[in-house]
């Protein structure tokens, strides 16, 4: 459902069996996902908790939005793609982990540039294509360092951090492309 009640972004909630509420800022406004049975209210008070950081990223929103016009995509075909990709992977896997224990699939994804698996499938948005080479090796670091550390914590980002010590504004410049491309941005509380 999605509501405003006096809040000046759009609301959705929604409800999921996971044990533990998410809170999602979207181009549109906030998703907040909760465990099934935990009154609507305490999306409220969530909405209310984390308001400095979902103002700080509406803003980020809006200020990839603009730069989204300006930006041109890399042209390149899918084969030029796939063997960029592998290179990088190889290059990754060798400073991060010593070897290469991935194996790589190219495909269209909604919401995401890439994901890495359990077993070290690396999954690569086909949208990546159209990134700068710097952009896609930071999204190959960043599934590198899923294989050591699966969560989003204090040590998956200080592997990144160690690859790529400019990882915060390579996620800003991503979120640009992320707009002009049209895939599924979200940002969530961590």
């Amino acid at each position: 459902m999605i509501q405003n009640r006096g809040s000046k972004w759009k609301i959705q909630i929604k409800y999921s069996k996971n044990t533990r509420p998410k809170l999602e800022v979207k181009p549109w406004g906030i998703l907040v996902t909760l465990p099934e049975g935990v009154d609507e209210n305490e999306a409220y008070r969530i909405i209310e908790r984390h308001r400095l950081w979902i103002e700080k990223k509406h803003a980020e929103f809006i200020e990839a939005l603009e730069h989204s016009r300006n930006i041109e995509l890399v042209k390149r075909s899918k084969n030029e793609f796939r063997e960029l990709v592998e290179k990088l992977i190889e290059q990754a896997t060798k400073e991060v982990l010593g070897m290469n224990p991935c194996r790589i699939v190219i495909r269209r994804m909604k919401t995401r540039w890439a994901s890495c698996s359990p077993k070290g499938t690396i999954t690569i948005n086909t949208l990546a294509r159209y990134l700068p080479n710097h952009l896609i090796s930071y999204i190959i670091y960043h599934e590198i360092c899923h294989i050591i550390e699966p969560r989003h914590n204090k040590a998956f980002w200080t592997c990144v951090q160690k690859y790529c010590p400019n990882y915060k504004e390579l996620e800003k410049e991503l979120l640009v492309y992320e707009i002009k491309l049209g895939l599924h941005v979200t940002t969530e509380a961590t």
